[in-house]
């Protein structure tokens, strides 16, 4: 019994069973999670140790150091990386791929627990495993009022209400003035009581503390007591009782102010809170989007007069574009490709049959999706997308096998079942061709193998279940509603022009054939000559790491010289704002100076911008040329201000990947010096290289401090560390619990009044208070001004400096061309050692990966192909055709001025797979003609190729009028499938006639033209 007979005989179950899994997918669509990549899961992890006073170089040997060795140890790490800073140090532990993450980061932790009690005191360490949800996808400025009052706004009315919203990951506040309650105590006073500022912390202390004392059971109840000193306000620390019946408010001015400054939070260059919104793995970013913007709307009205939300950037604008580019790409797709098969077929009713291969496909697609853990992103819809010229082909293919078949002969049903057992085996061997090419991305490793893994996923799936709807559905369709008129010549109209010009071609096509057939030295030397066009592409066609896109939002990173006030960097960033709020592209900004977005260790004097973009049809420049115009303008206006340019996500998926920037070059060796000195050396020549943008010489600008160095014969009286906390205490402040106000807690801090703190002269009068004795700072230590680096970095516990710049207006290829040049000019000098990373770095080891799995892809096919014809001639010589074909998607990329990026690579991937599907449908007719006709090869080819033609013809120009939308680059996120789509089009442009021509010639020149089965 036959496959169609079975089909027939159980023909209302199968439609039931489509229809139940579409209406499936359907539904599942309307609630599958969106979101902008795939879930990537990285492994890397950080350590952030903040909270000391200590110097860059101090900080290394006191925190870094000691945390580098305890992590180092850890099984799977393969780099230890660490940024030291003033007061804080950032440690970067990159494992293995396919290191369990969960188990690694309880290791880490317990390596930090172990040596923590080795550490300076009071600092606080964070260790997290470094993942997308780490990074903001909503951010909204809390502007207009007293930055204190903002971010009491922000913190407890705002913050609570979206922390309750199903998906939010972390909500994060920043401001620039938090609360605190200063008790700002007279040295003079406190000396004279015999108190130091850590005793009148202490004493404040105890006596604002709470607690619950004991129970007492009366009247049959049980009581608490407890005790009631709990503070509510300002006054009640200033009457708490110290030494000799004084108060707290005869030794010292107790006023509700902020925590001293370290960081500066502004939106659109004035005052701000901000909130960060992150994802949970798994949500859905356009329903957490929209449930937060409905929360912001209702709290919006009832923020006291003047206080406005600003929503500064919102990642589910642009997943909301990017869904509605790839739906547009993906109904032009199917447009286009439904036009192709009504040329060709010249009936509605058959063409209609073929084109419900398509939304059948996709819902069912969806569904697959859904089950097996997938969300909609620009991955999984670009595969959509893409598949959309590929799901018809075996639909295409059958269905003309049906229609010819019906030609032949009256018996519908005889001709229908001929038709489909015909091609039963060549249409699902040259359907798995295309998914074995996906078998060894597996192979791949990291962003690259986790952004393409869902591509290849989503599209192997789309084109088996359009494989099964081709051999089940499709037959089925066409017994119900196909009939001879719709199979028949049409009389008149542009129908049958296309079809007298496509049996023109046929015949013409095989008068072609036979002229070349047997001149095998004029089709070799055609394809040698294509591949020396090939070798010269490959040398001019530029190369990237991953396609770039317009986010409609870009960070702009600054650092001004090392050491420099706070307010000094407030005032330069401030030029900066005003240049972003006079650039009509823009439509707002969130400043951050002090911190930055994701957890790293940031100093004073660094910070970022983020700036949020119009809508692409409300400006005329793309992102790319805001950013250079900004660039100049900022450069020209404070040409102190070292900037660096990045868009949100590229820059969020670099950091976790561990390479954030393009260009990276490290400078390995003992000596700081020397590794400085050739930095500077090799700086000027890179500077001269075109295309590189933001360079930074890897060189830590001094930062001032004052070395405070103690007598020892004179602190022996009190004891060194008596002096460093003492001074600590007064410079710094010593917490001292905090008072309750409503529902609020606000600290309490013990300090020296600012005129102390910051006046060098009268910090030498300090008292420094040791029992009885009341001594003088200046007694007991000197000061000394003199500067130090502000950032040290190391890499695997080894000295290092980094330097790095940006990509602009050129590839990464063509740059580090001239960047490697620049470095042999320049050949390092003894004892150090020259590594390049970066993007680069990523670049290659992606580049090596996916020439093995092109090498792999094209061995599965010849495989399955083996399987099918029974002998290694045919598979190879149609895989013969792939690098020839290669050229055409060479000379396309080089022509729209596209890199050959992994994007791009991976055409030339799914290349293979699609080209040898029109060679496995031309031979695998020919070996039936020879097999039940018992005819020579010559004549089983031509006959082949006249016949052949048309299928071949169709699915070709359904794959590429399918991915012309693509190819157009239209739309958000477009940017990511377009380098994939051109490289398909051009390889499959050149590689039909050399399918056509040059498979038949070599097979015959090979085999013989009389060749016959056996």
């Amino acid at each position: 019994m036959k496959l169609f007979d079975i089909l027939s005989r159980q023909q209302r179950l199968v439609y039931l069973v489509v229809a139940l899994l579409s209406a499936a997918g359907v539904w599942m669509g309307l609630r599958l999670p969106s979101a902008i990549y795939p879930e990537l899961s990285f492994s890397r992890i950080t350590v952030v140790a903040q909270g000391s006073t200590l110097g860059a170089r101090q900080i290394v040997f006191s925190i870094t150091r000691p945390l580098e060795e305890a992590v180092s140890i850890v099984p799977g790490v393969t780099r230890v990386r660490s940024h030291s800073i003033r007061g804080a140090s950032e440690i970067s532990v990159t494992f293995a791929p396919g290191t369990n993450m969960d188990q690694a980061l309880q290791l880490v932790r317990a390596r930090v627990n172990q040596v923590q009690s080795a550490l300076p005191p009071d600092l606080t360490l964070d260790v997290e495993q470094l993942t997308p949800s780490l990074f903001p996808i909503l951010s909204y400025n809390v502007e207009g009022g007293e930055p204190a009052r903002l971010y009491d706004l922000a913190r407890y009315e705002i913050k609570p209400l979206i922390s309750r919203v199903p998906g939010v990951g972390r909500v994060e506040v920043q401001g620039s003035d938090v609360r605190e309650l200063e008790v700002i105590a007279d040295p003079a006073r406190l000396a004279a009581q015999g108190m130091t500022y850590a005793d009148l912390a202490d004493e404040i202390r105890r006596a604002i503390t709470v607690q619950a004392v004991g129970r007492v059971a009366q009247d049959y109840r049980q009581y608490l007591i407890v005790t009631d000193q709990e503070a509510h306000a300002p006054d009640d620390i200033g009457a708490v009782v110290v030494r000799g019946g004084l108060r707290v408010r005869d030794v010292a001015t107790v006023q509700l102010g902020t925590e001293d400054h370290v960081r500066i939070i502004a939106g659109d260059g004035k005052p701000a809170a901000l909130i960060n919104i992150t994802r949970q793995l798994g949500g859905n970013t356009l329903a957490l989007a929209d449930s937060v913007a409905r929360i912001m709307a209702t709290v919006a009205p009832t923020l006291p007069a003047g206080v406005v939300l600003k929503p500064v950037y919102d990642q589910a604008e642009l997943v909301r574009e990017a869904v509605k580019s790839v739906r547009d790409a993906m109904l032009v797709g199917a447009t286009l490709a439904v036009v192709v098969l009504l040329v060709f077929l010249r009936h509605g009713r058959i063409t209609a049959i073929s084109a419900a291969s398509i939304p059948l496909t996709l819902a069912i697609t969806v569904f697959v999706m859904r089950m097996i853990g997938q969300t909609f992103n620009l991955m999984t819809l670009g595969a959509m997308a893409i598949a959309i010229g590929l799901v018809i082909d075996d639909a295409v293919v059958i269905t003309e096998n049906i229609a010819r078949h019906l030609r032949l002969t009256t018996d519908r049903q005889q001709a229908i079942r001929a038709a489909v057992q015909e091609l039963i085996w060549p249409v699902t061997t040259s359907t798995l061709t295309t998914v074995v090419v996906f078998l060894p991305l597996g192979l791949l490793q990291g962003v690259v193998g986790q952004f393409f893994a869902a591509l290849a996923t989503t599209l192997t799936v789309a084109v088996m279940v359009s494989l099964l709807l081709a051999l089940t559905i499709i037959p089925l369709l066409a017994e119900q509603f196909v009939t001879a008129h719709e199979v028949e010549s049409t009389a008149a109209g542009p129908l049958a022009r296309a079809q007298q010009a496509l049996d023109t071609l046929g015949s013409r096509y095989e008068r072609a054939l036979a002229a070349v057939l047997h001149h095998t030295r004029r089709i070799a030397a055609v394809a040698v000559g294509l591949m020396v066009v090939g070798i010269v592409l490959m040398r001019l066609v530029e190369t990237g790491f991953l396609p770039e896109m317009d986010e409609g939002a870009f960070v702009l990173d600054y650092w001004t010289p090392g050491g420099t006030a706070l307010a000094e960097t407030n005032r330069q960033v401030g030029i900066v704002e005003r240049i972003l709020a006079a650039t009509p592209e823009i439509s707002g900004t969130s400043r951050r100076t002090g911190a930055e977005l994701g957890l790293f260790a940031t100093a004073q004097n660094t910070g970022d911008l983020v700036a949020r973009l119009k809508p692409s049809n409300e400006r005329s420049r793309d992102i790319f040329a805001v950013m250079d115009g900004v660039r100049d303008e900022v450069n020209g206006a404070v040409p102190r201000l070292r900037i660096e340019f990045v868009q949100i996500l590229s820059d969020v998926v670099n950091d976790l990947a561990g390479n954030p920037k393009p260009v990276e070059i490290k400078l390995f060796g003992e000596r700081l010096d020397t590794l400085e000195a050739y930095a500077q050396r090799l700086a000027p020549d890179l500077e001269g290289v075109r295309g590189l943008e933001d360079l930074y010489n890897g060189v830590a600008e001094p930062s001032p401090e004052l070395m405070m160095r103690v007598n020892q014969a004179e602190a022996d009286r009190i004891g060194p560390e008596d002096v460093g906390s003492t001074v600590s205490a007064a410079l710094l402040g010593t917490e001292a619990g905090e008072i309750r106000t409503e529902d609020r807690p606000v600290g309490v801090r013990v300090r020296a009044p600012d005129s102390v703190r910051y006046d060098p002269l009268r910090l030498r009068a300090l008292p420094v208070v040791a029992g009885s004795r009341i001594t003088p700072l200046g007694s007991l230590a000197t000061f000394t001004p003199t500067q130090s680096r502000i950032s040290l970095e190391r890499e695997n516990q080894q000295q290092m400096i980094a330097m790095t710049a940006g990509v602009s207006g050129r590839s990464l290829g063509g740059v580090m061309g001239d960047v490697q040049r620049a470095l042999r000019a320049h050949p390092a000098p003894a004892g150090v050692r020259v590594v390049l990373g970066g993007q680069y770095e990523s670049q290659q080891q992606a580049f090596r990966a996916l020439l093995l799995v092109l090498a792999l892809a094209a061995v599965s096919v010849c495989a399955v192909m083996v399987v099918q014809f029974e002998s290694f001639v045919e598979p190879l010589i149609v895989l013969l055709v792939a690098p020839v074909s290669f050229v055409g998607a060479l000379g396309l990329l080089l022509v729209t001025g596209t890199a050959l990026n992994v994007a791009s690579f991976m055409g030339l991937i799914l290349l293979v797979g699609l080209i040898v599907k029109n060679g496995i449908i031309l031979l695998d007719f020919t070996r039936l003609r020879m097999r039940d006709e018992g005819v020579a090869l010559d004549v089983a080819i031509r006959e082949a190729a006249r016949v052949r033609l048309r299928p071949i013809l169709m699915t070709t120009l359904c794959t590429l009028f399918g991915l012309l939308p693509l190819a157009l680059g239209i739309g958000a996120g477009s940017e990511l499938q377009r380098p994939l789509a051109l490289a398909v089009i051009g390889g499959l442009v050149l590689s039909t006639p050399i399918t056509l021509f040059a498979v038949p010639t070599l097979l015959v020149a090979i085999r013989g033209a009389e060749f016959r089965l056996r």
